[in-house]
């Protein structure tokens, strides 16, 4: 049995985690760069192969799609999914009923529909988001239509599809690992000095509690949503007790729930698989 790491400058401790986990289980660990990837046909890999992209980046994703091939393991629902990634995860979220801060799609600089937008997700602050991205990158607080015209201008200039979404103050920022059907880790992030984004620092007070059953059903039905097996869900919990799912991540850095929170993700990771695989054998 092989793991196949499909990897383009993916952070180093998820590498070294997932290469540990597979030495203790003599799962040969290969780790393909996909910038100096030849696509030769022998490359493709065989059925019960496990195979696992935690790099985000469109060659990474081209590389894991040339080697799938039926009956590679990965953490996709469906066997072909490494073909099939949704471009606009929160219509997903809110088609089957997750609640997500109103969010509105903009595609348009003109100015009297971009009011119109700003009203519909409750005024400003607002937050200008966009997908793709990750560690808070291209997540932009804007509290005026000054300053709200001229990112759109920039953003849809660079051909971008940048989303207006409802700003949610003085919330705890949960996030949660799902695996399979269960949340194996939660963590709450701390408020950055200066900043309405928050950050893992890896305080013990981040690592202490666990959030209720309600957000922990909501970040499995997020994974599901997306029809992947494994991802790390980002939800808001006011003191009301209202939730707000923001995104769920796949592939997802999972490290600080290891470093900090003493779960072996990667491991986990390595068995799922490989009992997944297992009936193939």
């Amino acid at each position: 049995m092989r793991f196949v790491c499909v990897n383009d400058a993916a952070p180093l401790p998820t590498i070294e985690s997932l290469a540990a986990a597979c030495r203790a289980r003599a799962i040969e660990f290969l780790d393909v760069d996909a910038r100096s990837f030849d696509y030769a046909p022998e490359r493709q890999l065989q059925a019960g192969d496990l195979m696992y992209r935690p790099a985000v980046s469109q060659a990474a994703m081209r590389v894991e799609q040339f080697l799938w091939r039926q009956g590679v393991v990965t953490f996709h629902a469906h066997p072909d999914g490494v073909f099939f990634a949704p471009h606009t995860p929160p219509l997903c979220f809110e088609r089957v009923g997750l609640p997500i801060p109103r969010t509105v799609y903009c595609s348009t600089t003109n100015r009297k529909r971009i009011e119109q937008y700003v009203a519909r997700v409750g005024g400003f602050p607002l937050i200008v988001k966009m997908l793709g991205l990750a560690n808070g990158i291209g997540v932009m607080r804007v509290d005026s239509f000054p300053a709200l015209f001229s990112l759109l201008d920039y953003e849809l200039r660079q051909g971008a599809n940048p989303l207006l979404v409802q700003y949610i103050p003085d919330a705890i920022n949960w996030r949660l690992i799902v695996l399979g059907e269960q949340v194996i880790a939660s963590y709450c992030k701390s408020p950055i000095a200066n900043d309405f984004r928050a950050q893992v620092t890896g305080k013990p007070a981040e690592f202490a509690s666990a959030p209720n059953l309600s957000i922990q059903h909501i970040a499995a039905r997020a994974a599901q949503a997306l029809h992947v097996e494994f991802a790390g869900v980002d939800i808001l919990e006011q003191a009301d007790g209202k939730l707000f799912l923001l995104e769920a991540n796949f592939p997802c850095y999972y490290f600080h729930a290891q470093e900090y929170g003493g779960i072996d993700i990667a491991s986990m990771m390595l068995d799922y698989l490989a009992a997944k695989a297992a009936p193939r054998k």
